[in-house]
């Protein structure tokens, strides 16, 4: 064993140390090559850190690791002796520098962190008289730098990995690596002692992040979640090095020294006054200690004094550190304790490590309305602290679930997909459960909702029974409630005293005629609550509407909750029809429209803005109400007698939205349990607009969004008969669709956002109607036109181009080509062909809409030369660059001249035009008119403008062309952020930031990152926009680019071929050009690849095939065209590599 100063001589001056920094190296390494480069033979803790240090005595610890081995005696025992050993060789020296209340930092590597653990926690227990001098160790500690230590064990390939690196033929393990081995009880029983003592230090934990390469092959030996723990208070950060490499910096410049060496100077910073403090109190309590010891002696039970002590207090570590679930428990919540018992003993056993031979699920299913949901919250609730983390996964629609799981996967940044979200899961070794309500739909598979792997504790809840067949340590069925314990819920829920035996008496029956239902209990509590009747009265308000609910119409399915249910929800929407008028009206006519949205997160404000369109679209009496007016509008809806038949909902006095009336109606239906105002809501506001007619965006009467029980949203459109159905539904689109502005506001934007689920629900629920009953109906054509524009906007270009042509085609029909409405649901509809990448039909709808405009307008007239510019743009997605050019040049020179240079129509069409230069190889030129542009839309529209973040993205690529790599990163690290928060990560415009910084990545030698982004977003592009979509054929060519600059050119070459048939099938088919750049692309970037894998005839065939390709689409002075003649000329002449540029370089 020795302790070794490395501190340089010329560092002597004893008195201006203020910590000593005491490194302890791993497995496999001694006390100065462990922290040696092997090429530049730097000893950084000599060579490098004193100058950034200069106050620190450095000093290196040396042990034979691999001499204690001895499979005669237990690895704890041995790795004590390590301790132990380590902890008298430091106080000795700090003793005899008179340095022993001096801070200490300790830097540990690998299985050198398991021995410190085991030290301090050692030193912790050293009170006692005779050995309180090694108490001043764990006093004086003040941080800890972990570097690839296993904290939760060395798994076996990293083990394997380890022992080919050992010396020696056969090593044989040591006993502190036995005891850092996944599973070690040893490393069990150190963790155990440590984690109490953890908030005593300041800790940073690092992992490696490239992996070590013997003969056996390549592997991570400590994986980051052993390295770096998920602890609160602590720091994590990666090193782009191996095992090995990761604490060996050969440079200031190397991976990771930077962050090492600025947490080694904060933590000497501010060492000094936590540690002078923390003695103070030691020193009284190793006094207080001493002042019991005769108490001690004379057997009077004074306490064990050879403990370890925590400064200033112990702390309390908490064992739940994420706690994801949507709401809290009901505070009434009653009963259910058999069940939640036998859950327990079936899912809790051994909860404390993910250590079951199978993964525990247990199946919770039964009827709506029995209290699954509420079950589930108080259990998870009650046992928080069994497990590191709780999830809940609303499993209503696959899309829902898919979200929850990718808002899983962001917690720690693992990833953005449903799947990453399902495979951090699968990783993790801490406890953790997982919550799938409402798995109810038969026809979706719910396993494919169960993370892979052995791993976790699953609870499901489902009405469908099948699914307990997906458990693996049981199942429950939710039926009605004990009777007594259903009399009590009632009870509390009408806020009664429920130990009263007269209260009793009179809630029982009603509680055997509600089927002893929780649902069903709790609003009828409500009602008896609100005094909308009694506990005396209710079974006869009751008894009284059964009869008309059940006998006049059939109930959908056969199951008894949707009897009783149904019976109480109509007894309570009987009872607010009763209440006064017109708020009562006015809940139950909201009630029927939110049914038709999605049940969850109905905008409140939705109601109000269609209102405002409404008023701006036409004029009526004042008596009129809202959806008077709108179904006013909608022929189909109104029967003989007219608008008579409409609702009476929101009647406005004069023409100012009528908050408090609204309000009234919402607490209404809230007050009966028939809506809930979702949680994390921003406050109300309402602003009395200057001019009640000039916008929507004026009115914010009530904010929040507002959910339904699925079974009260199924309920509500049940209890309509057909034609109620038919109004309602039609009176909820056109509210909806008349809700939407084209305002690019972010705040409009978000608005229009969440908007998408309440579509889906008019196309995929249970009640649908064409959008378009009746083509004569401009209005309807309208709304239609609106409804696409969401669709479009959020990226769902699939879903808007069938209804965007069907509202092409009627408009041209009932208004004709010209039209200014016809010619905007054009332009729409080639926006979209050109997001879809449709690229014959968005040339040829952008060529009809000019013609149109130029014939009716002129051809000076912007709005024709805006429609010039969108042909340009359509043509450079082409690859008709030329037609491109020609068109751009004119369209923003005769805008500019008429609009001036800040004009949306003029930035944009410039916007266009640097496009162009940069990829006819003048990005010079592109920078020049872009950098300007740019500027004004930042100032004009803000930063998060969908121009500014197009202009921004456009710059960043033309810096990347001209070789200002630092700055193309930086804009397109921020256009990427704000995408991904306005738009969502799978957004395409998301999608396409991705790959534009992946290329920036590749340039600055970063390929790895870029592949790594590229991969995570291959599958999700895949999905959203298909397999020949000109977004896939773009990632597909830059995860070549990212493998090709690895120097991985067979992998490159497996997706180069999968392009290249992609391309051929796309022309073959006449969906491209034949000269398109992207396959002229392809075919350079093959030639180039065969040219790295030595297959010279391949490369020199291709080169002469491309060629002439290349000239007569770009041009001879082209980069393109240069860079292969040059290379053609050099395979038929000696052959020479490529450059490193030429590797990276960007096409």
């Amino acid at each position: 064993m020795v302790l070794v100063e490395v501190t340089p001589t010329g560092h002597d001056w004893k008195e201006d140390w203020i910590v000593d920094i005491v490194a302890v190296h791993g497995f496999n390494e001694d006390y100065t090559s462990a922290w040696v480069d092997p090429k530049t033979k730097a000893f950084w803790l000599r060579d490098l850190l004193p100058r950034y240090l200069p106050s620190a005595r450095i000093l290196s610890y040396g042990y034979a690791a691999d001499t204690f081995a001895s499979p005669s005696e237990e690895s704890s025992e041995r790795t004590l002796a390590h301790a132990t050993t380590l902890l008298a060789e430091l106080e000795a020296d700090r003793a005899q520098n008179n340095a022993e209340k001096r801070p200490l930092i300790f830097i540990c590597h690998g299985v050198g962190g398991v021995l410190v653990k085991r030290a301090l926690a050692c030193a912790s227990s050293k009170v006692s008289p005779k050995v309180a001098h090694l108490y001043s160790v764990y006093i004086s500690t003040y941080g800890i730098l972990f570097l690839g230590t296993p904290h939760d064990g060395i798994r076996p390939p990293g083990l394997d990995t380890l022992a080919h690196n050992a010396p020696g033929p056969q090593p044989t393990p040591s006993a502190l690596l036995a005891a850092a081995t996944k599973g070690s009880e040893a490393l069990q029983n150190i963790n155990d002692q440590f984690v109490p003592l953890m908030k005593q230090f300041h800790v940073h934990f690092f992992w490696e992040q490239k992996k070590t390469t013997t003969e056996a092959g390549s592997h991570l030996v400590v994986d980051e979640i052993s390295a770096a723990p998920l602890l609160d208070d602590t720091e994590r950060s990666g090193i782009w090095a191996n095992h090995a490499q990761m604490c060996k910096f050969g440079s200031a410049e190397a991976p990771g020294f930077s962050v090492v060496c600025s947490t080694l100077q904060r933590y000497t910073k501010d060492a000094n006054k936590v540690i002078s403090n923390r003695w103070i109190q030691a020193i009284q309590t190793l006094q207080r200690l001493r002042n019991i010891e005769a108490a001690e002696l004379l057997a009077t039970g004074a306490p064990n004094i050879n403990r370890p002590m925590v400064y200033p207090e112990e702390s309390v570590v908490q064992r739940n550190k994420y706690y994801r679930v949507p709401y809290n428990a009901s505070s009434i919540f009653t009963g259910r304790k058999d069940i939640s018992k036998r859950l327990e003993r079936s899912i809790l056993s051994g909860s404390g490590q993910n250590n079951s031979p199978v993964q525990k699920r247990f199946v919770l299913y039964g009827l709506g309305g029995s209290g699954k949901t509420q079950f589930c919250l108080k259990f998870v609730q009650d046992h928080r602290q069994s497990f590191w983390g709780i999830f809940w996964i609303d499993a209503s629609t696959v899309e829902n679930a898919e979200q929850c799981f990718s808002n899983i996967a962001q917690i720690d940044g693992r990833g953005k997909s449903c799947d990453d979200g399902k495979d951090w899961l699968t990783s993790l070794e801490m406890s953790w459960m997982l919550v799938i309500d409402n798995a109810d739909n038969p026809l979706v598979d719910v396993s494919r909702f169960f993370p892979a792997g052995d791993r976790g504790h699953i609870l499901v809840t489902s009405r469908n029974k099948e699914c307990r067949h997906l458990q693996t340590v049981g199942y429950e069925e939710l039926k009605e409630m004990d009777h007594e314990e259903a009399v009590t819920l009632l009870l509390r829920s009408s806020d009664k005293d429920h130990n009263n035996p007269r209260y009793r008496n009179s809630a029982r029956p009603i509680a055997k005629a509600l089927g002893y239902l929780p649902l069903a209990l709790d609003q009828a509590g409500a009602a008896i609550r609100q005094d909308i009747c009694t506990l005396r009265n209710y079974l006869s308000v009751y008894n009284r509407h059964r009869k008309q609910v059940m006998g006049t119409r059939s109930i959908q399915g056969s199951e008894a909750y949707k009897y009783t249910v149904y019976t109480t929800w109509e007894v309570s929407f009987q009872m607010i029809k009763k209440l006064e008028k017109p708020a009562s009206v006015d809940a139950c006519e909201i009630l029927q429209i939110f049914a038709f949205f999605h049940f969850q997160q109905v905008p409140a404000s939705l109601l109000q803005r269609a209102w405002a369109s409404a008023l701006q679209a036409t004029s009526s009496s004042v008596s009129v109400s809202l959806f008077s007016r709108i179904l006013g509008l909608l022929s189909p809806a109104v029967d003989d007698n007219g608008i008579t038949q409409s609702s009476q909902l929101l009647r406005r006095a004069g023409q100012s939205w009528d908050v408090i009336r609204f309000r009234r109606a919402l607490s209404i239906l809230a007050q009966f349990s028939m809506i809930a105002r979702d949680a994390d809501r921003e406050e109300d506001s309402y602003q009395t607009p200057d001019d009640d007619r000039t916008s929507l965006r004026s009115y914010t009467a009530v904010s929040g969004n507002y959910s339904m029980h699925p079974l009260v949203h199924f309920w509500v459109r049940d209890r309509m008969d057909k034609a109620d159905q038919n109004r309602w539904f039609e009176i909820a689109t056109a509210a909806l669709a008349d809700s939407i502005t084209a305002d690019p506001d972010p705040a409009e934007h978000a608005y229009r956002r969440a908007l998408i689920p309440h579509i889906d629900c008019f196309f995929n629920g249970e009640h649908t109607k064409p959008l378009i009953a009746d083509q004569t109906n401009v209005r309807q054509l309208e709304r239609a036109f609106n409804i696409t524009q969401v669709y479009a906007e959020g990226g769902r270009w699939n879903s808007a181009r069938e209804l965007q042509e069907r509202v092409v085609d009627e408009r041209i029909a009932l208004l004709g080509a010209e039209h200014d409405d016809t010619l905007a649901a054009m332009a729409s509809l080639a926006s979209t062909y050109w997001n879809s990448g449709l690229m014959d039909k968005v040339a040829d709808l952008r060529r009809r809409v000019l013609d149109l405009k130029t014939r009716r307008f002129g051809s000076k007239d912007c709005r024709t030369l805006e429609a010039m510019d969108e042909l340009a743009k359509a043509y450079w997605l082409c690859g008709r660059w030329a037609e491109a050019e020609a068109l751009s040049l004119d369209a923003v020179n005769g805008m500019r001249e008429v609009l001036g240079p800040t004009d949306p129509s003029v930035l944009t069409a410039t916007l266009n035009l640097a496009r162009l230069h940069k990829h006819k190889g003048r990005p010079e030129k592109g920078l020049a008119i872009l950098a300007r542009s740019r500027d004004d839309c930042l100032k004009e529209y803000g930063p998060e403008h969908a121009l500014s973040l197009e202009a921004t993205m456009e710059l960043g690529m033309i810096y990347h062309a001209i070789g200002r790599f630092s700055e193309a990163e930086s804009l397109l690290l921020g256009v990427l952020e704000t995408r991904r928060r306005v738009l969502g990560k799978d957004h395409a415009y998301t999608l396409w930031a991705v790959n534009d910084l992946s290329k920036i990545y590749c340039s600055q030698g970063r390929a790895v990152e870029a592949e790594e982004m590229i991969l995570a977003i291959l599958d999700v592009v895949e999905e959203t926009l298909g397999k020949e979509h000109v977004g896939m054929t773009m990632t597909m060519s830059n995860l070549a680019r990212a493998y090709s600059t690895q120097g991985r050119f067979t992998d490159a070459e497996a997706v180069l071929d999968s392009l290249h048939d992609i391309l051929a099938r796309k022309i073959s088919t006449g969906k491209i050009d034949p000269l398109h750049p992207d396959w002229l692309e392809c075919l350079y970037k093959e030639a180039r690849n065969y040219m790295q894998l030595g297959r010279v005839k391949d490369a020199e065939r291709t080169y002469i095939e491309v060629i002439p390709m290349l000239e007569k689409k770009l041009g001879p002075e082209h980069p393109w065209t240069c860079n292969a003649k040059v290379r053609l000329e050099e395979i038929q002449k000696p052959l020479s590599p490529l450059t490193p540029v030429e590797q990276t370089a960007g096409m």
